[in-house]
């Protein structure tokens, strides 16, 4: 299989999320197929153990070992392409006590820091770069497990790739709801990650951002329900954050405080509390000033509503009259200009479309 630019870059910023699928024809620039950094070429041998009993001698042996690292390293930074010039290196590594990789979403952040930079230079370029650091950085056994790592990420890609021509319209499979259709191409989106980098590995990489996509899709179908009651609709999103992984929980603390007072509100709106408890309530939460904001909004839209209701009930009475169809649209215009603003015109003209009047 053939990669395009244009189509790589997009993947490469699909894969931090909920993911769209697009296609586009430009130039070939490699087949991914051709990489396999698990080789002699790309991870030296480690070195042979030589043990001795002059302590200087090994501390020496450390010195010039982390001295000849320290300059390759230094060679490679300042061969960086313009983009990152002057810029701090994103992500890396940690090894464990043991020797061995130690998996963190600091890893892709690395891979992605230089993966930036394609079309600057090309993918080849971007992973010998990536490789020849790594290789700087460590030691076996966690050098030869990161390169691995990367080996499979670029692997990943690649499956998204093949992914995005084989659904194409096959999502519609699915239903026709959008809502459905995003949570299949999760689905296969978390499947792929699975199978191309583990269980750990995806985890770390796309764990909390999968957590908030599947969060944001429940989200998206509880304020979607028109059968749920404004208070049964709060208290159920009061759940659903209550019950969310703890990784996201603070990603919607502002959320589930609002959700939680609009739980309190209308609870006591539902037992005849009056105007200035409620704004006591949403003052204790939110501060006086917003508190006193939210209520004059809530009276705008109250006077609005009232409004649109008075105008639809005359309009009613007009289309009861047994008018032409263009004497009817005359009057209902007419009616229109003499209840609204101009700019108010086109909100009242939207909501008679969504109404199906």
């Amino acid at each position: 299989m053939r990669i395009t630019l244009s189509i790589l870059a997009l993947l490469f910023l699909t894969l931090g999320g909920l993911s769209f699928w697009f296609t586009q024809s430009e130039p070939d620039v490699r087949d991914l197929s051709d990489f396999n950094y698990i080789s002699d070429n790309h991870v030296s041998a480690p070195a042979p153990e030589v043990i001795v009993d002059n302590q200087s001698v090994v501390r020496a042996e450390i010195t010039s070992n982390d001295t000849v690292k320290l300059r390759r390293e230094q060679e490679i930074l300042q061969s960086l392409p313009r983009s990152l010039r002057g810029t701090d290196i994103n992500g890396g590594f940690e090894v464990g006590p043991d020797g061995h990789l130690i998996l963190s979403k600091a890893n892709k952040d690395f891979f992605e820091y230089f993966l930036s930079t394609l079309g600057e230079e090309s993918l080849e370029q971007v992973i010998d770069r990536m490789v020849a650091l790594i290789e700087s950085r460590l030691e076996s056994p966690a050098k030869e497990e990161a390169v691995q790592l990367l080996n499979n990420y670029i692997a990943l890609k690649r499956a998204l790739l093949d992914l995005e021509q084989e659904v194409g319209e096959g999502l519609s499979q699915y239903g026709d709801s959008p809502l459905a259709q995003h949570r299949a191409r999760l689905d296969m989106l978390s499947s792929l990650r699975t199978q191309y980098l583990g269980d750990e590995a995806a985890s770390a990489f796309f764990g909390e951002n999968e957590d908030f996509d599947r969060y944001m899709l429940d989200k998206m179908a509880l304020n979607g329900n028109t059968e749920l009651s404004d208070l049964e609709r709060s208290e159920a999103l009061v759940k659903l954050m209550e019950d969310a992984p703890e990784s996201i929980k603070p990603r919607l603390e502002d959320d589930y405080q609002m959700q939680k007072l609009n739980v309190e509100v209308a609870s006591l709106k539902a037992s005849g509390a009056s105007d200035e408890e409620v704004f006591q309530a949403r003052a204790q939460v939110l501060g006086e000033d917003a508190a006193t904001r939210l209520q004059q909004v809530e009276t705008a839209q109250a006077q609005w509503d009232s409004r649109y209701q008075d105008y639809l009930d005359q309009k009613a009475e007009i289309e009861s009259e047994g008018l032409s169809e263009a004497a009817q649209t005359d009057q209902i215009e007419s009616l229109q200009t003499r209840l609204f603003e101009d700019n108010e015109i086109r909100r009242v003209q939207a909501l008679d479309r969504i109404k199906g009047s």
